[in-house]
Order: structure tokens, then sequence, then C-alpha cells
């Protein structure tokens, strides 16, 4: 039996020192075999030092059960958001997974283990801005180099509801012409390639073409066409990091008086989908937009508008009347009024008829019967 074999012999994984090369054979593995983005590979990595770390001040020799797997979850627990317990979690059941998967062992001690249960909120943490917030920060954005670059990332976020990193990654490569539109091609979050699109409004073409004109004469540093660069002397024709894209739009909320922790560069792309759904966008429309994973994100949208636009509080009336979203205070209301007819509006209002209304007598009528025999005896 070979040395490596030993240690993993029970789920003896000795991960805490000769471990190194394993990590980094399971991290290839996850980038060539299962498509795994650099930025998963780098929250897998985090993922395992902080495991590893935790192994060695626990004073653990590396036998990785379950029981062993639970308590690091709780260890996570007490320091951090169940988000972050999470991403620490997935990174230790894919390693042991790739384990099994190269016959290193014969079982996951992680694979059982269930992640943390995040808040069930249906707020969300960054708000979305108003329509004058919006035109005030694009009206920061004057006709100099800088401000022509700053008006179309703003534009594709506020839109086109693009995320920091999907700006990040825009080659000018990525706009097509199709069908008569402008279309912009999208890399999403964990993906690796742009395998996704956004139109870009017809009103809003011009602002990208104007960047995209100016943006030829900027020679790039090799990368492939970055469509966005930094126009810096240091770094110019460089890539413009995430970090720096929201340097950017903080300096613009700034410059038009929009403050507040809750208002973020998120809060453009909320802004956006926010806005299409008052407008009449499909869940269907706005998840293609988005790019959303799962349909319930979406639908989270649309209930966090209707929650407030339309709220069934304001539905709410004891004398039958609402106009305007407020109880009308009629005469019946003050005085009292008819069951039987309040019923018969609401059978007609439900669409039940006569039926609802049979339903209602022999339930009455069940109920007189009980007063005058209280045990149910025939």
């Amino acid at each position: 039996m070979t040395e490596e074999q030993q240690q993993l012999t029970g789920f003896h994984t000795s991960i805490t020192a000769p471990g190194v090369d394993l990590i980094d054979a399971w991290l290839a593995y996850s980038r060539d075999a299962e498509g795994a983005a650099a930025s998963t590979l780098r929250a897998y990595r985090i993922g395992m030092n902080v495991f590893t770390d935790w192994l060695q001040g626990s004073g653990n020799s590396g036998r990785v059960t379950p029981a062993t797997v639970i308590e690091f979850k709780g260890y996570l627990l007490e320091r951090y958001s169940a988000q972050t317990v999470n991403l620490r979690l997935a990174a230790v059941r894919s390693l042991f997974r790739w384990l099994v998967v190269t016959g290193r062992l014969p079982v996951s001690p992680a694979e059982a283990i269930k992640g943390a249960k995040r808040p069930d909120s249906r707020s969300h943490k960054r708000d979305a801005l108003s329509n004058g917030e919006v035109l005030a920060i694009l009206g920061t954005c004057d006709e100099s180099l800088i401000g022509v670059r700053d008006r179309a990332i703003l534009t594709l976020m506020a839109y086109c509801a693009l995320r920091a990193i999907e700006v990040h990654r825009a080659n000018v490569g990525n706009l097509r012409t199709t069908d008569e539109r402008l279309i912009l091609e999208v890399q999403r979050k964990g993906r690796r390639e742009p395998d996704d699109a956004v139109v870009i409004p017809k009103d809003q073409e011009a602002v990208i073409r104007a960047w995209l004109a100016e943006r030829m004469r900027i020679p790039d540093h090799g990368e492939v066409d970055p469509l966005f660069v930094s126009l810096s002397n240091r770094t110019r024709g460089r890539r413009l990091s995430t970090r720096a894209i929201r340097g950017v739009i903080g300096e613009r909320y700034r410059g038009a008086g929009v403050v507040g922790n809750r208002k973020t560069a998120h809060s453009l792309r909320h802004s956006a989908i926010t806005n299409a759904i008052r407008h009449g966008a499909t869940p269907l429309q706005v998840q293609a937009m988005a790019g959303h994973g799962s349909f319930d994100t979406t639908l989270g949208y649309f209930h966090a508008e209707a929650r407030t636009a339309n709220p069934a509080e304001d539905m709410i009336s004891y004398c039958g009347q609402v106009t305007g979203g407020a109880c009308v205070q009629t005469s019946a209301c003050r005085t009292g009024f008819e069951p039987q007819e309040e019923a018969r509006k609401f059978s007609h209002h439900m669409g039940f008829g006569e039926s609802f209304q049979r339903l209602h007598e022999k339930v009455r009528n069940l109920g007189r019967g009980r007063a005058d025999n209280p045990s149910g005896k025939r």
C-alpha cells in the first residue's frame, strides 16, 4: 500500500500536511473536468485553507469523519453568515467527492452534511433607486472621455440589469447586431464563457456606440479587447476591475447626492428589474434579462414590488366597499350589516353562485341541529 493510500484509508486524508498536492490536483480537476470558473476555484481554495487551519488548530490528525465535518460546520456557524458557511462546506464536499471519484476514498464523509439554513427573508439587502435618482446619476456624466465611458457602464447596469462582474468581463467582440437590435453577449456569474445576452434599449444604443467609438482609439494591453478599460495614466488600456467599477459607481452616486448604506452598485441592477416589472414585463422576460438561474429569484422581485404597490392590506374592508385603497365607511358599516347579504355578495364575486348559498344554508341548519342536540346523537 502506498503512503498516499495509507493516509487516506478510513477517511485518513492527512490533508493537514502533505495534502497540498492533493488539493492542487483536486482544483485542477474542478477546472478541467467540471468547468469551474476562476472565482469558484478561488472560493474552493479559501474554503480548504479554512478547513485545514481548523483541523490543525483542533488537534485533528487528519482523520475526517462525518462527525468531523459537523463539528467544522458548528465552528463556521459561530463566526460566519449562512452564505459563507455554505461556501466553505461546498469546498469540503467537492474535495471529498473528488477523492471518491478518483478511488482514494470509498465514500465521502461530507456528502450527507447539510448546509446552513439561510434566513427566510423575502426583502432585498439593497434598495432600488428611484427614477429621479437614476436620472441624476446618469446626469453626472459629461462629454469627456471618462464621462462617456462611465455613462455606458451605468447604462448597461440601469437599463440591462448587468452585474458589476458582468460589466468587468465584457469584451468589444461581445457586441453584435441581431434583428436590427444591438446585443451584448454576457458571461454570467459562475460561467466560463458568454453564453447569454442582453438587448440594449433602442434609445440607449447611442450611449454604447459613443463609448465604443472612443474605445477603439485606446490601445489595450494584449487582452481580448476588454470593453471597459482604465483611463488612468498608470493602468491605461487595462481591463477595468470590478473594484474600479464599483468605485466609478460610488463616485457617480456621491456626485448625484445619492447616499445610504443600502444603495450600492447592485442597486442599479435592482432598479432595472423593478422598473421593468412596473412597466409590465412578464416573469419570463425579467428572468431572461437578469439571467437568474432560479425562477424563484425572479418571482422574489415580483413579490417585493407587489407587496407595496398593491398590498393585500388595502383590500380589507368590513363594509363591502374599497375605494383608492381605503375602506369607505358607509352607513351599513357604521350601523351593522346583514351577514346573509354579505355572503350572497361574496358568493357572487367568487363565482360560487347558488351552490354557495345552499352550502351556507346547510352549515346554518347543522349549527341549529347542534344547538338542539349537543351530543350529536340521532
